[in-house]
């Protein structure tokens, strides 16, 4: 999903760690491209990704609260959304994906339960 997010910050420990803000959410991603130097504080037009190492783990759930929320001190998140076509709407993100259409066209219109190992963001 192609958006513009302010950069809060860069984790110094980390190279590929960087803190995001869309609107009012703050969301921990692995950058998968920077082709320019990065200036906290600055807003810029990003591409956002899920990333899945292993296998997508994508299910349906009786929970219509959205949320996006992060597991301990990782990468890693668990998202409850409602699925509309190739987009996973949750609470303030939109994700876009062709998976959601390839794999799991099932769920579509139907609440469901996400865990990626983590979000990608690549900056345009």
């Amino acid at each position: 999903m192609k958006c513009y997010a302010r950069l809060i910050s860069l984790n110094d420990d980390i190279e590929e760690e960087a803190v995001i803000s869309l609107g009012d959410r703050e969301i921990y991603c692995f950058i998968d491209s920077a082709p320019y130097p990065l200036i906290e504080g600055v807003i810029y037009l990003v591409d956002i990704g899920l990333s899945f190492l292993d296998e997508e783990l994508l299910s349906e759930t009786e929970d219509a609260h959205l949320s996006l929320r992060r597991i301990s001190d990782t990468f890693s998140y668990e998202i409850v959304g409602f699925l509309s076509n190739n987009q996973l709407i949750t609470d303030g993100v939109i994700f876009q994906d062709e998976i959601f259409l390839e794999g799991f066209s099932f769920l579509n219109s139907k609440y469901v339960a996400l865990k990626p190992n983590r979000i990608n963001i690549s900056f345009l």
